[in-house]
């Protein structure tokens, strides 16, 4: 599904049109290629700005533009059937699982910054997700101290196993994990909203000593990020939460 969106909610983000595309599922290697290269479009001025939501079909582990390959083992990523792919974001590994993911292709507004778009976008899709009744939701306030977070490569692996400023947490607990990247005054971000459990199978792929340290990855993860599953108490689908983000702009 795709349509041309001229509405004045979120102008400061989007200006007068953009495109709002629902690509359902598809696998890693495309979700990756579309995202970069609409931002290389929309560099050009041959598309509009976007926003784009997608899931996986195989689930995938995607790792961070600059983050090493052996981070994650190859071979039980193969076993367990899971797609291995690079984002064109920065960030730390993901596996995509139950979830949906969200893409922004856009323009950085004159007097905006990154960090600017990065809270209004969250902004957006903490109203979306209030409206499926996850209405405790809140911000991260502060930023945490990342150097010396990613010094701890076992527990730092995981992209849910902290929360950046402005990220949208549910009791202390991430449930979107966000990355982006500036390509010359186009901004491209992309995230993952957890519906339910998966995502922490991470540590199971994880290139990792023993299983014991995959076991400590695990338990982490899951302390410290949550699920709309969890804060509803009942099974969310795909479709339900994309429904409530696209009403946003009605």
């Amino acid at each position: 599904m795709s349509e041309i969106i001229e509405s004045g909610k979120y102008k400061n983000l989007f200006g007068d049109r953009f495109e709002l595309i629902d690509h359902g599922y598809q696998n890693g290697k495309f979700n990756m290629n579309f995202d970069f290269q609409r931002a290389i479009d929309l560099q050009k001025d041959n598309v509009l700005p976007m926003l784009r939501l997608y899931a996986w079909k195989p689930w995938a582990v995607s790792l961070g533009m600059n983050q090493k390959e052996d981070d994650i083992d190859m071979d039980l990523c193969n076993k367990k059937g899971f797609d291995i792919v690079r984002r064109p974001t920065g960030g730390r590994a993901v596996l995509h699982a139950q979830e949906l993911t969200y893409s922004v292709v856009l323009k950085i507004p004159n007097g905006y910054n990154v960090h600017d778009c990065y809270r209004d976008i969250h902004t957006f899709l903490l109203t979306g997700l209030q409206k499926l009744g996850c209405t405790e939701l809140h911000f991260e306030k502060s930023q945490p101290d990342l150097k010396n977070f990613y010094q701890n490569r076992n527990l730092s692996l995981s992209c849910f196993a902290s929360a950046a400023r402005y990220e949208i947490e549910y009791k202390g607990r991430k449930l979107v994990g966000s990355a982006q990247h500036n390509y010359n005054g186009v901004l491209l971000q992309h995230g993952s909203i957890l519906l339910g459990k998966g995502h922490e199978q991470l540590s199971d792929v994880a290139n990792l000593k023993s299983d014991k340290e995959r076991q400590i990855l695990k338990r982490y993860i899951l302390n410290h990020s949550t699920t709309i599953e969890n804060i509803l108490n009942r099974k969310v689908e795909y479709e339900e939460v994309a429904k409530a983000i696209k009403s946003l702009f009605y």
